[in-house]
């Protein structure tokens, strides 16, 4: 017997461990994948080529979310990418070299080029304030950074190709502002600027150093009339292959004034001073493609136009000269500039044409017309704002020009000869919010079948036979897609979820996610067609360091509501991406969101909530149905307020205990319906569930004892059912909390297992690390009792259980087990159903693997026997021995083979099966989709099953009948005349 039953333990574990796995043939099409890097940086971005072999170019980028990545021009697929610390930082190449440099909060690294693997690091506590990296006769090349110290001391540093470690170091006492650092073949420059608070400007001095040893060769002080206000705005420091130059402008921008670093030459250009040109903006690009030249481009923006004046700077003579100046645009431009075969290229790109220049003439070289498809963006009103570019000569009158052009919105986009080659909706990053939405009506039919069934007969029936009227209207059209559905069932032709005539959503997959990221956007994608951008817009405009925070979005009637904190609301489309309603709350001083609350009649009444927690009263608030909703301040203190009466009323206050702060707040999914009541023992037996539809879960902290502590309340009384303390919790770490139907689990980092759930042998032992703690919530320990609501169908008794005599406390019968884990989990929800029939699984977002892990709720089943085999009774059940150490199975990784960086939290929904729920991870960087199906896809036919032969099998046996019919008829008749 004992054998048998470690038998069918050890069997079902196998077969409870790949339930999650998808199938070969499913990956890539059943899910989708957002790669993304974040929006493209200015001088920041560059073609390179990653080895001294290699023919083509790669794109290369640190973006403003802090990723260094590699795109492919030709498809604008990433090819590698790594997530470095947030900070501004610098990007370098090392030309013939296959390496990039990067230098971001206090290390510099080299990376390769070709597959993005770390070479070296080198790090310091210092301020890194410029990167350059230089390639010598030899084939080798030098990084040099310029540092600044705690003391307001500048530091110049080479740095080893091979290793990082410092080969020589210059240390600048004289109290300067350090500024940047150029490199060219003529030496290396230190340049620093001397601050005169009396004249409210600066001074530039360039300092010469020799790149082998470090040693000052020569320092010159330039005469700038003290015009350099602010560096960041006035100062621009070029380096070309033979020359460097810095650029600035005075105080007006009438005029630019130029020096070619190692000379005390100080060159001037005038710029327009027209009162319809006066230039508001400008943009410096340099460029050699001889020794002894160097062409300056000046792109000049006004409030109306866009233009470029082009320069040519004799090096040797030390003449400026005005080669030429490109005529005004009064739209949106971007200029770039390139060499190719000792040429120098520009190029100017504008939402209708691509135009190549020399730089030695303003007739254009080539001019090509965007074509539709490579406008994407463009048409939506989005600028261009700056451009990297190739060019390469076919001839002397054929040129191939491929630039990389970036937009306002943080899109960027390849155009070849005016064609679009691809579109990367860097925008979409940073989301900090998502809603579901029905697709093709589905959510809109789904409000009216919720509100005719709160309805009387007689409205119901009424509102009913309008619907059926609407329905009537369209069915000329229904019938005119027929034959298109017919063939799509029989043939799996796909149609777009934008399309008017796209075929029925029988199994819910086509649903719509409605998504804020933190830069202002709001966007739709199609679930069920890879992941398309359905529409973006820009819904409100943010400023440099103050993200746009979004509470929440709600979908209903498909319109979606935004709330933001601050007490802006909006209302949008959910088809259209248009904005309906704008609105912002400026009654109240300290308000900190507004929720919806459902209105007795009408749609919902929107109740602000201020930062301290209170209800502000507003008017409708009345009208609200009677419901509690619970608020936390800035004091963690959370709160219950009765709505639905004249006023606001408190119906609770919980205060967390002395030194602890509240860490999560959970509560059950909207969509958590039970189907069961009980859990069937193996014995045919019943555990009645702890079912509570207003739990709630307060995770709290306390950093002085180490502690963790988890409250379970009733959120309509404000009673605590239970509560769970988990010592020796590093509160440093992530804690998360998940809570749906009668159980809850939470993710901690501990240094002692509390030993809960563990056998003797692990308990006694001191065990550091992850840790899942799971909790099952009966009514009581007796099996086939209820307690004192026997007849209660859905829900839980919220009286004194110590009225019970068979229950001596208050609260539920709770069962907890822990599990340790290999890595910290950030995120936790669960997968959520129809009908609640499917077991549920818990989904963790684990950041140091990238991945989403879906653990059936099997394997963490709080039942499991603990220090034993399971009985024939539990193995009968589905239980099975616990083991202490849980490992995320790979087959447990939605995203398989993909890597999703930066997802901070999962959303879910059901589809029309019960056996699948649709699955959104989102984050500060990457969006992945995908379907889960927990215990199968049991209702649902596979991809080997053929309707065709089916069809054809039946219409067979049909023709066999008829036709056999009436031999069968005339055999009968004619055996029943011989046996007469």
């Amino acid at each position: 017997m004992r054998f048998g039953a470690t038998a069918l333990s050890l069997g079902l574990s196998l077969l409870l461990s790949p339930i999650q796995a998808i199938f070969a043939d499913e990956a890539y099409k059943l899910d989708f994948h957002h790669v993304l890097l974040g929006a493209p940086q200015p001088g920041k971005t560059f073609l390179h080529r990653p080895s001294v072999t290699s023919k083509a170019s790669l794109l290369y980028t640190l973006s403003d979310r802090s990723v260094l990545g590699a795109v492919n021009p030709r498809d604008g697929s990433v090819l590698w990418r790594q997530q470095l610390r947030a900070g501004s930082g610098f990007l370098k190449p090392a030309v013939g070299e296959n390496s990039v440099i990067t230098a971001i909060n206090g290390t510099v690294r080299a990376w390769d080029a070709a597959e993005g693997r770390l070479v070296w690091d080198w790090t310091t506590l210092e301020d890194i304030k410029a990167l350059e990296v230089s390639q010598s006769d030899a084939g080798s090349y030098g990084v040099y950074i310029l540092t600044q110290t705690t003391e307001n001391k500048a530091i110049v540093r080479k740095l080893s190709e091979d290793t990082g470690s410092v080969m020589w170091e210059y240390r600048d006492e004289s109290g300067h502002i350090p500024y940047g650092l150029s490199i060219s073949t003529h030496g290396l420059y230190y340049l620093s600027l001397l601050r005169s608070a009396l004249l409210q400007g600066s001074r530039i001095e360039v300092t010469r150093l020799e790149p082998s040893d470090g040693i000052v060769s020569n320092s010159v002080t330039l005469n700038t009339d003290w015009d350099v206000i602010n560096a960041d705005q006035t100062l621009s420091l070029r380096s070309t292959s033979f020359s460097s130059v810095i650029i600035w402008s005075d105080r007006t921008r009438d005029t630019l004034r130029i020096n070619i670093l190692g000379t005390s030459e100080v060159l001037t250009i005038k710029l327009s001073n027209e009162k319809d040109k006066r230039v508001e903006a400008l943009r410096i690009y340099t460029s050699s493609s001889k020794e002894d030249i160097i062409d300056v481009l000046v792109h000049c923006k006004s409030a109306t136009s866009h233009w470029a004046e082009i320069y040519r700077i004799d090096v040797i003579s030390k003449v400026l000269e005005k080669a030429y100046q490109l005529p005004d645009v009064e739209i949106s431009a971007a200029f770039s500039m390139t060499v190719h075969s000792g040429q120098t290229y520009l190029i100017r790109t504008t939402k209708h044409d691509v135009t190549l220049f020399s730089s030695t003439s303003d007739q254009h070289l080539g001019q090509w017309p965007l074509q539709p498809e490579a406008h994407n963006s463009l048409t939506d009103g989005y600028d261009i704002t700056s451009a990297v570019s190739e060019v390469v000569a076919r001839g002397k009158s054929s040129f191939a020009v491929r630039s990389a052009v970036f937009l306002s919105s943080g899109d960027w986009t390849m155009i070849h000869n005016g064609e679009g080659l691809w579109y990367r909706p860097e925008s979409l990053s940073g989301v900090v919010a998502a809603a579901w939405a029905g697709a093709n009506g589905q959510q809109s039919l789904a409000d009216e079948l919720a509100a005719e069934s709160h309805s009387n007969i007689g409205v119901a029936y009424l509102h009913r036979m309008k619907r059926h009227l609407r329905d009537a209207k369209r069915f000329p059209q229904w019938i005119q897609g027929l034959p298109d559905r017919i063939a799509h069932s029989l043939f799996g032709t796909g149609h777009s979820l934008a399309n008017p005539g796209s075929p029925k959503d029988s199994f819910g997959f086509h649903k719509m996610i409605i998504a804020a990221t933190d830069s202002g956007r709001l966007f739709a994608l199609d679930v069920g067609n890879n992941g398309k951008v359905l529409w973006s817009i820009q819904a409100s405009v943010v400023k440099p360091g103050q993200p746009w925070a979004v509470e929440s979005i709600d979908v209903a009637s498909n319109v979606a509501l935004v709330r933001a904190v601050g007490g802006r609301t909006l209302r949008l489309s959910v088809t259209r991406g248009t904005i309906l309603d704008d609105q912002l709350s400026a009654t109240e001083k300290d308000l900190k969101t507004t929720i919806a609350v459902p209105s007795l009649s009408g749609p919902a009444v929107p109740v602000n909530i201020k930062v301290d927690g209170t209800v502000a009263f507003s008017q409708g608030s009345h009208s609200t149905i009677e419901t509690v909703i619970v608020t936390k301040d800035n004091k963690m203190v959370v709160r219950g307020w009765l709505l639905g009466l004249s006023k606001p009323l408190l119906a609770w206050t919980f205060v967390p205990q002395l030194d602890e702060r509240i860490v999560n707040i959970a509560a059950r999914p909207s969509n958590d319906p039970v189907a069961s009541i009980g859990k069937a023992l193996g014995d045919r037996n019943v555990l009645y569930k702890f079912l509570n539809p207003n739990i709630l879960v307060i995770g709290t902290v306390n950093a002085a004892t180490s502690t963790a502590s988890f409250y379970v309340l009733d959120s309509a009384s404000g009673q605590v059912q239970h509560t769970i303390t988990h010592p020796a919790v590093d509160v440093s770490q992530p804690i998360n909390c998940v809570v749906s139907e009668n159980w809850f689990a939470y993710a901690v980092f501990s240094d002692l297992v509390s030993g809960v759930g563990l056998d003797a042998a692990t308990s006694s032992a001191k065990t550091r690390g992850y840790q899942i703690v799971v909790s099952d919530l009966f009514e009581s320990s007796i099996i086939n009792y209820r307690g004192p609501l026997e007849s209660t169908l859905h829900s839980s008794s919220l009286c004194s259980r110590a009225l019970d005599t068979h229950v001596h406390d208050n609260g539920p019968h709770v069962i907890s087990q822990t599990y340790l884990v290999p890595a910290a989990v950030s995120f936790m929800t669960v997968t959520s159903t129809l009908q609640g029939i499917t077991p549920r699984s818990i989904l963790c977002v684990v950041p140091s693997l990238n991945s989403v892990f879906a653990i059936p709720r099997a394997i963490t089943d709080p039942r499991r026997p603990t220090g034993r085999d399971a009985t024939l009774v539990e193995v009968e059940e589905g239980l099975f021995r616990h083991d202490a150490a849980l490992d995320f199975d790979p087959k447990w990784a939605l995203n398989h083979m993909r890597e999703i960086q930066g997802v901070q939290k999962v959303t879910t929904s059901p589809s029309l099966l019960e056996s699948t729920s649709l699955v959104f991870a989102f984050g500060c960087l990457d969006m992945f989709g995908t379907r889960v199906a927990p215990i199968g896809g049991f209702d649902m036919l596979g991809k080997g099953f053929n309707k065709i032969q089916l069809i054809g099998t039946v219409i067979a046996l049909a023709v066999g009948t008829g036709i056999l019919a009436p031999l069968v008829r005339r055999k009968q008749t004619d055996s029943r005349w011989k046996g007469a």
